[in-house]
C-alpha cells in the first residue's frame, strides 16, 4: 500500500506536497526595430462591391484580424507591434477572449475560418453599429456558414478564454515500492477555474533524490497522470524533490497588436501559444525498501540445575542484499522518524531426554516450556525475560519475528519475517537434577565419637548443589575431622 496512492497518503506523508511556483506569461515581446507595412490580404472573401472579410498580412509574413470595424484597410500603411496590456484598450474579459481568438484562428489558411474569425473578433472588440449578418454577407454564398461559425467561435471564446494558468506538482512516497509524481494544470477561465483533463499537456519534470522507471532523473510526462518514481539512497529515510516546467501553453490574456501610424485598422496578430508555467514539490518519508532483521542468540547458561531460570541473549542486526535497506527501518510520526519496533518471540522447548540435534524446522510435537516476547527497535543486544526449568533434560531456544505483529503505518509492511533454526548449539541448555543426599553409615559415626544427629543432619542438609561445585563449609570440616578420627582409631587397633 501506499501513503495516498492507495489511501490518499496519511497527513504526515502529505506534508510538502502541492507547492506552487507561479506562472509566467511569456508573451512575444513588442518590437519597434523597424516599421512594418501592410502588404495585402490573407485568406478570406472579397464582396462584389469591394469589401474585404478575412485576415490581413504584413511584410514580415504575419497575419491578423482587424480590430476596428469600419476603419480603413491597413494595406499600404506603416504599423508597429505593441503588447495588448500596454495599450489598455480592452477589459480583462475582452483581452482574454481576443487572445483566445488570435491563438486559435488568426493564423489560419482557410478562407471560411478566416472570415468567421474576423466577425468573431468584431463581436468582442465592437461591431461599430453593424450586425454580424451584414458582415457575413460579404462571403456571398458562404454567408450562412460564415455566420454560424462566427457565432460558434464567439461562444467558444467566452467559454474557454482564460486569464491565467496554474501548475501544481505532487510527489509522493509509497509505503513500499515506487512512489509517484504528478503534474496538474488549472486554467482560470472566465467562468471559473478548471482542472484540465489528463494528458492535456506535457511537462518536463526533474527529480532530485529519485529516478524514473528507466533510471533517468528527467522526463517529459503528461499532465494529470501518475508517473512512478523510485527514491535514491540507502538511508532509513529519504527526501525527494520534483520540479516541473511547461511552455507553449495556450492560456492567458497576452495580445500582440499591430498599431498603425495613421487612422486605419489595427490588427490582432496571430501568435503561437507562449504562456509558461512551473511548479515544484518535495516530500520526505521512510525509505520504501524492505529491511530484513536477523537475530543471533545465546542461552544464558549451558548447564543448570533443575529449578533454575534461564534467559536468551539476543544480538539483533539487519541483512544486507540487493533490494534490501541495509539499515534498520523507520516510520513517520508526529515527533519525526522513529525506529520500527519489532517483537522477537522466544520459545524455550524441552525437556528432551537426549542431546538435541540441529534441524531447519522445529520437530512436530516438541514440548514448549514457555514463550516470552522482547521488543527490539534497532541493531543491538537485548535479553529476553526468564523461563523456569522444572525438569531435567535438554532445552533449546527458538526465535521468530512476525511483521504482522507490527501495524502497517508503524513499518510492519516494510519489515520481512525471520525465524531461527532448531537446535543451534549456542541455544541449548542441559538441566541436571539436584544431587542425592549423602548418607554416612551409623557404625562409622560411632567410631568417630561424633554426634550422630549432627553428622546425619549435615549429610541430609549440609551438601547443596554438588553438581554446581557448592559445598557447605561447616559440614565439610566436620566430615574431615570425623574421617581423621576414624583413621586414627583404625591405626591404633592395627598396632
Amino acid at each position: 500500500m501506499t501513503h495516498r496512492i492507495s489511501h490518499l497518503l496519511t497527513a504526515t506523508a502529505l506534508a510538502g506536497l502541492a507547492v506552487f511556483l507561479g506562472v509566467l506569461q511569456a508573451l512575444v515581446p513588442a518590437s519597434s526595430a523597424h516599421s512594418l507595412s501592410g502588404v495585402g490580404h490573407g485568406p478570406g472573401y472579397l464582396s462584389s462591391d469591394g469589401w474585404w472579410l478575412g485576415t490581413y498580412r504584413l511584410d514580415d509574413g504575419a497575419q491578423g484580424f482587424c480590430l476596428n470595424a469600419g476603419k480603413k484597410s491597413p494595406t499600404g500603411h506603416s504599423l508597429e507591434y505593441a503588447d495588448g496590456d500596454a495599450l489598455g484598450w480592452f477589459s480583462p474579459e475582452q483581452a482574454a477572449r481576443l487572445a483566445y481568438i488570435s491563438r486559435t484562428w488568426a493564423g489560419t489558411d482557410d478562407r471560411l475560418t478566416a472570415a468567421a474569425g474576423q466577425i468573431a473578433t468584431w463581436m468582442v472588440s465592437g461591431l461599430n453599429g453593424h450586425s454580424a449578418e451584414s458582415y457575413a454577407a460579404r462571403a456571398g454564398a458562404d454567408a450562412g456558414a460564415v455566420l454560424a461559425l462566427a457565432n460558434a467561435m464567439a461562444e467558444e471564446s467566452a467559454r474557454l478564454a482564460s486569464t491565467a494558468v496554474r501548475a501544481e506538482a505532487v510527489v509522493e512516497l509509497a509505503e513500499t515500492g515506487p512512489g509517484r509524481v504528478r503534474v496538474e494544470l488549472t486554467a482560470d477561465r472566465l467562468s471559473g477555474s478548471e482542472l484540465l483533463p489528463a494528458a492535456a499537456h506535457s511537462a518536463v519534470v526533474a527529480l532530485d533524490g529519485a529516478r524514473f522507471a528507466d533510471g533517468s532523473s528527467t522526463a517529459t510526462v503528461e499532465t494529470g497522470r501518475d508517473v512512478p518514481i523510485v527514491p535514491d539512497g540507502r538511508e532509513a529515510s529519504v527526501a525527494v524533490m520534483a520540479t516541473a516546467s511547461l511552455d507553449r501553453l495556450p492560456y492567458g490574456t497576452g495580445l500582440r497588436v499591430a498599431v498603425p501610424q495613421g487612422d486605419v485598422q489595427s490588427l490582432l496578430m496571430a501568435v503561437p501559444a507562449s504562456t509558461t508555467a512551473s511548479a515544484g514539490a518535495s516530500v520526505s518519508g521512510p525509505s520504501p525498501l524492505p529491511f530484513q532483521p536477523t537475530v543471533e542468540t545465546t542461552t544464558s547458561a549451558s548447564v543448570v540445575t533443575v529449578g533454575d531460570r534461564i534467559t536468551d541473549q539476543l544480538r539483533v542486526s539487519v541483512a544486507s542484499a540487493d533490494g534490501l535497506l541495509p539499515t534498520w527501518g523507520v516510520h513517520a510520526s508526529e515527533e519525526g522518524f522513529l525506529p520500527v519496533e519489532a517483537v522477537v518471540e522466544s520459545s524455550l522447548l524441552g525437556p528432551f531426554p537426549e542431546p538435541i540435534r540441529a534441524a531447519d524446522t522445529i520437530p512436530d510435537g516438541a514440548p514448549v516450556v514457555c514463550t516470552v516476547e522482547t521488543v527490539v527497535d534497532g541493531v543491538g543486544e537485548y535479553e529476553t525475560p526468564s523461563c523456569l526449568l522444572s525438569e531435567p533434560g535438554y532445552y533449546v531456544w527458538t526465535e521468530r519475528i512476525d511483521p504482522e505483529r507490527v501495524a502497517p503505518e508503524l513499518g510492519g509492511m516494510r519489515m520481512l519475517p525471520w525465524r531461527s533454526a532448531f537446535g543451534v548449539a549456542s541455544e541449548i541448555t542441559h538441566a541436571v537434577p539436584l544431587p542425592a543426599p549423602v548418607s554416612v553409615p551409623a557404625t562409622a559415626l560411632a567410631e568417630t565419637g561424633a554426634d550422630p544427629d549432627v553428622a546425619l543432619g549435615w549429610g541430609a542438609a549440609g551438601i547443596a548443589a554438588v553438581g554446581l561445585g557448592v559445598v557447605t563449609l561447616i559440614g565439610a570440616r566436620r566430615v574431615q575431622r570425623a574421617a581423621r578420627s576414624h583413621r586414627a582409631v583404625r591405626g591404633t587397633h592395627g598396632a
